[in-house]
């Protein structure tokens, strides 16, 4: 009687189907059975915390091979989602494993939607589904717009294109799940990778946009109504691959706006599925020979590395492996590879398991007895891959060995053996890369079993390599299949092996360690600054040596180097070296290799060369694959054989590093990364704590330079009542704000009212030691770069990243404003603001600091300062410094016109004065030495503060004696004598009534601008100057003064013809009061006129010419006039030609 494998185990009562996650969305039985694994609980955890604690991500995306249980996780994560009272199954099998995880769960209420990718867009797939769901929700006013508006056929939404309202349609549908009770809605996107490659190949129909658009709308900041969990085998881009570099860039940009949650599975998960899958009875468990042999191969399968027991589950499971019978674990190992690399629906480990396909496993326990010898091995392997459908390849190198591997299997089918060699070859290279197992005869030996011995084995692989079928190594004992590329490769890995065994070694661990950046750990924990170590590695004589990159973010903070001995030599020649090394931020070590180590880095090195000539060649792209995956292979080895020695493990000690020329205690059991954190935190033992990635880097992202720029601009706003954001709020400044001010003590809040103070010794993270560098930096004698300043913040014993530093360094000026002075290029700003500081931290060498203190024997000097600063309308509160003292006097120098800042009417100490303030770079020098010296250089008999006073004093009446100039020219041009107020109301008076009809337009204008009563005197004074010398007075200098004069004396002449005119006419009644015209008659029969002003001065003259007259003709009246008539006509003859006489005619007219 048979005793079938099967009748041992459940595997036929736990067949399932394969999950659909449209089909199964509402279905309770589809989790049935479902193993939670720790990967599925961590993508819980994720999304669940980020709900309870109202985070505005809401999109994230499931990336995980075929196979991994990803559609079966969004069955669970949806019904979860729906509620307890909806599934409670499903809240049942999460309480049961991860209770702190299904808390997240407990008061959920969303409505789930499924859509299953397909080569169509998703926006017609959404609202196919949309139409589905609204079926489900029953009636609502807001279904029955949706329905109302939602076109299927045409493809539109609201009479638009649905890839354009994809967003807008998916909140509707939200507002139409919540008018039916539900929290909201969550949206399951399964196979994306179909919608993203009809994306990539219809780019016009706006496919990337909805994507966009839906995880937008998800992660909208104040609304929870939708979330979204997109489940994908690979990246969107990786989909979209070859659609050109600006669309490529389109799609990276797409996949950021949704969180990754990575859902692969370690190869050791796939085994305690096997087991679930499988149930063995205890009928079985219970045999002894089974048992052993169990124990042997799975035992083995550790030693070689196939299998690692990695956690707790996978050593119980290992203890115990005849749970795992019939499966080979070389068979499980592979298995699990190629349903992640290979996969597809009908290849996934699952269908592998519970499927019924020829040669599978279930085809394989109905015919097989149970024996102890009997196992699925990898030739079984073999047949079940070539049968059925096949494997999905995505890589050409991979499918051509395959199809190589096949064909040779089906040329030596008549040799049994032989065909299982090379079966058991062709899957080991499948799955090589990942397994990094060499295919070696032990290897193929332990794959077949005692039943095939070893020698026949060997005999095999011989004769297989002398006919051309495989190729062996010969500096190793693995085989390969000859395949065309691989017969390339090996000339070339031929060539590459000629080289010295040590160089290979020396190559190959540079290129391996100098590429690893070691974190500290440790360190990050105790300050938050993510620090590394770079390895620099050489032998005795070639010293390792320090490599810098082209970029700062990719160079370490200190260097690890390390010497490779071979010898007890090469030990004495280390040991001095590593006494004179004394640099403060690197250690030094000494590292013994293995003969197997040394070997593993000489593989290392050979495939390395080998890549890079094919790479240089650009060999075809298998042959590029194929060494990649040999490359990898052998990185790993190196990694199991070498690097692995820096790593202590119990019984077994490390190396012993060294720092500044001493040896470090207990330094052999610290790996690297322990290693890191202790120098560290060695050399920066007064790091402050900053827990703020977003800001604790040199080079912040530009969402947070803006975010710094916008709280500068809340410090800066003279607002103590406005806060940096809304307590609802969460944007980066925030952030930035409670690690870097509230936390240190810097930001004082009182009654709704803030300030900024030192930081306190008692503030949560403790920063005085960054304050008092500050303080020693800046009150140099000299002023220092804002460059210099982040340098020495950024040197031992701070160590601080340049984003906190630059920040605190700015509020530290913003404290002390009353003694900081900043420079730009030299000039010193006299009000720092948040556009200063924007263009500090760009151009940071641009900008100088420093910090100006009041020295007690400078006292009286400060006094006089203040008294002269006074005089001249500069008040002061309490006690100046100088700081404040030469800003004041600073921004009066700025206030004054122009016109006193170049005039030559000034005192020479008013003007040497003036010349240090506009030359002048440090405001403490000026006070301090310049001035001073200036006054002992000037022999002047006053004391200090009176001179500066008077110096001063009339540098700043340079204009008003400008305008005093300016108003005596307007008297005597208009003779009007008496104040500026006089001449303005005269001339009011006089033509304020007929101006406006005057024919020129020049003096119409002139007049107008005189007789404007809206103006100040000083206005009107700039208004009269403009029009005449088109320049505001501000903008005179000493020759404008005489320009004026001329042209207003023109203008005046003008104006007194045309005053004649209109007196003549009676138009000008108030004129009369101060002008007088006559007509004289000549012999020859020709009229001459005179106009002129009357003035108290010739009114006086006219006195004193009557007297005379009277005097001289006894009184005779007709005589006087008579002599009167004849000394004007005389008058008139001397001062006036007939030119001039008729152009006095002419302009009477044309004033007329």
């Amino acid at each position: 009687m048979h005793d079938r494998i099967i009748d041992g185990l459940t595997l036929e009562g736990r067949h399932t189907r394969s999950i659909s996650l449209d089909r199964d969305l509402n279905d309770p039985q589809a989790i049935e059975g479902y193993l939670l694994t720790p990967n599925a609980i961590s993508a819980l955890k994720q999304i669940g915390e980020s709900l309870s604690h109202g985070h505005a991500q809401r999109a994230w995306k499931l990336v995980g091979p075929y196979g991994s249980g990803k559609s079966a996780l969004g069955i669970l994560l949806a019904q979860a989602l729906a509620g307890k009272s909806s599934y409670p199954r499903a809240w049942q099998v999460l309480n049961k494993v991860a209770p702190g995880v299904a808390r997240h769960y407990h008061d959920c209420t969303r409505y789930p939607i499924a859509l299953v990718g397909a080569r169509m867009s998703i926006g017609h797939a959404l609202a196919m589904a949309a139409r589905q769901t609204l079926e489900g929700l029953g009636k609502s006013k807001t279904g029955a717009g949706i329905r109302r508006h939602l076109d299927v056929e045409r493809g539109t939404y609201k009479g638009m294109s649905l890839n354009a309202h994809v967003g807008e349609l998916l909140d509707d549908l939200a507002m139409a799940a919540q008018a039916q009770g539900f929290g909201g809605l969550v949206l399951l996107i399964d196979e994306v990778g179909k919608f993203v490659e009809h994306a990539a190949l219809h780019p016009d129909q706006g496919d990337l946009i909805a994507l966009q658009q839906i995880a937008e709308r998800a992660s909208k900041a104040g609304d929870d109504k939708l979330m979204v969990v997109a489940m994908l085998h690979q990246h969107f881009a990786s989909y979209a691959a070859g659609v050109g570099r600006a669309l490529n860039d389109e799609w990276h940009k797409v996949a950021s706006r949704f969180e990754e949650i990575p859902f692969d599975e370690p190869i050791e998960r796939y085994a305690h599925f096997a087991s679930h899958a499988l149930g063995v009875k205890p009928r079985l468990l219970e045999k002894g020979d089974l048992r052993d042999a169990a124990q042997n191969l799975y035992g083995t399968a550790l030693e070689l590395g196939v299998l690692r027991a990695m956690t707790t589950a996978d050593k119980a499971l290992f203890d115990q492996p005849a749970c795992l019978y019939p499966l080979h674990p070389l068979s499980v190992a592979s298995l699990a590879v190629v349903s992640k690399r290979y996969g597809q629906s009908e290849r996934s480990f699952h269908a592998f398991l519970r499927g019924h396909e020829p040669q599978g496993l279930v085809d394989f326990v109905h015919r097989i007895d149970v024996d102890a010898q009997t196992w699925f091995r990898l030739p079984d392997v073999f047949n079940y891959l070539a049968a059925g459908y096949g494997l999905r390849f995505r890589d050409l190198g991979s499918e051509r060995r395959w199809a190589f591997a096949m064909a040779a299997v089906e040329r030596h089918s008549d040799h049994p053996i032989t065909a299982q060699v090379l079966k058991s070859i062709a899957v080991l290279e499948l799955v090589q890369s990942d397994l990094a197992q060499e295919v070696t005869s032990s290897v193929i030996a332990f794959a077949l079993g005692s039943e095939v011995a070893t020698s026949r084995i060997d005999e095999t692989l011989a004769q297989l390599v002398e006919r051309g079928v495989l190729i062996h190594r010969r500096r190793k004992t693995e085989f390969a299949f000859a395949v065309s590329d691989a017969v390339n490769v090996e000339a070339l890995y031929e060539r590459a092996a000629r080289s010295g065994e040590s160089d290979l070694i020396l190559r190959g661990i540079s290129r391996l360690l100098s590429k690893r950046l070691v974190v500290a750990n440790k360190h990050y924990d105790r300050t938050g600054t993510i620090r590394t170590l770079g390895v620099a590695v050489g032998v005795v004589g070639a010293w390792p040596a320090v490599t810098t990159t082209g970029s700062d973010d990719l160079q370490p903070d200190a260097w690890l180097k390390l010497i490779l001995l071979s010898g007890d030599e090469d030990a004495a020649a280390a040991a001095a070296w590593l006494q004179d090394q004394t640099q403060e931020l690197q250690v030094c070590g000494c590292l013994r290799l293995s003969a197997e180590g040394r070997a593993a880095l000489v593989e290392f090195s050979i495939w390395q060369e080998v890549l890079q000539t094919v790479n240089s060649k650009h060999l075809d792209p298998w042959t590029s694959r194929y060494v990649e995956g040999r490359l990898q292979h052998a990185h790993e080895a190196v990694g199991r054989l070498v690097t692995s020695e820096l790593i202590p493990t119990p019984g077994r000690e490390g190396p012993a590093y060294w720092h500044q020329g001493r040896p470090i205690p207990d330094s052999s059991f610290m790996n690297t990364n322990q290693l890191a954190s202790w120098l560290f935190d060695k050399v920066y033992f007064q790091a402050p704590r900053i827990i703020n990635e977003l800001i604790n880097k040199d080079k912040p992202t530009s969402a947070i330079v803006l975010a710094r720029q916008r709280m500068f601009d809340v410090l800066l706003g003279n607002d103590p009542t406005r806060q940096i954001c809304g307590p609802s709020e969460f944007p980066p400044e925030r952030l930035i704000h409670t690690s870097l001010l509230r936390q240190t003590g810097i930001w004082e809040e009182v009654g709704g009212r803030w300030r900024l103070v030192p930081p306190s010794a008692k503030a949560e993270n403790d920063i005085s030691a960054v304050w008092a560098k500050l303080s020693s930096l800046l009150c140099g004698d000299e002023p220092v770069s804002f460059e210099d300043v982040l340098g020495a913040l950024a040197a031992p014993p701070l160590g601080l990243r340049a984003g906190p530093a630059g920040i605190w360094v700015a509020l530290y000026l913003m404290i002390h404003r009353g003694r900081c002075a900043v420079f730009e290029r030299g000039t010193l700003l006299l009000e720092v603001s948040a556009e200063h500081l924007q263009r500090m931290f760009k151009n940071p060498q641009a900008f100088k600091l420093r910090e100006l203190t009041n020295a007690e024997s400078n006292k009286r000097l400060l006094a006089d300062y203040r008294a002269v600063l006074a005089s001249i309308g500069c008040a002061f509160e309490g006690e100046p410094s100088y700081l404040e003292l030469a800003r004041s006097l600073y921004r009066w120098s700025a206030r004054l016109p122009d016109f006193a800042k170049q005039t030559l009417q000034i005192s020479k100490d008013a003007a040497l004065v003036r010349s240090m303030l506009k030359t002048a770079g440090d405001p403490i020098e000026l006070l301090t030495q310049s001035f001073p010296a200036l006054h002992v250089q000037t022999k002047s008999k006053k004391p200090f503060g009176a001179w500066l006073t008077t110096t001063l004093s009339d540098l700043g009446m340079a204009h008003r004696r400008l305008q005093d100039a300016v108003t005596r020219e307007l008297s005597t041009g208009f003779a009007i004598s008496g104040p500026l107020s006089r001449v303005r109301s005269q001339l009011q008076a006089e033509c304020a009534a007929s101006a406006s009809h005057l024919a020129d337009a020049r003096l119409r204008g002139f007049l107008l601008r005189c007789t404007d009563l809206s103006l100040t005197d000083e206005k009107w004074l700039d208004s009269v100057g403009s029009l005449i010398v088109q320049r505001p007075l501000d903008a005179w200098d000493d020759e404008t003064l005489g320009k004026f004069g001329q042209a207003l004396t023109e203008l005046c002449a003008h104006y007194r013809r045309w005053m004649n005119v209109v007196m003549q006419r009676g138009k000008a009644p108030r004129a009369a009061e101060r002008f007088m015209g006559l007509t004289l008659t000549l012999p020859g029969g020709q009229e001459t006129s005179v106009f002129v002003a009357t003035t108290d001065a010739a009114r006086q003259v006219a006195d004193n010419v009557l007297d005379m007259i009277d005097t001289s003709t006894g009184n005779d009246h007709e005589l006087a006039s008579a002599a009167l008539a004849q000394a004007l006509l005389d008058l008139q003859a001397r001062t006036r030609s007939p030119s001039e006489e008729r152009k006095n005619y002419d302009d009477q007219r044309e004033a007329g």
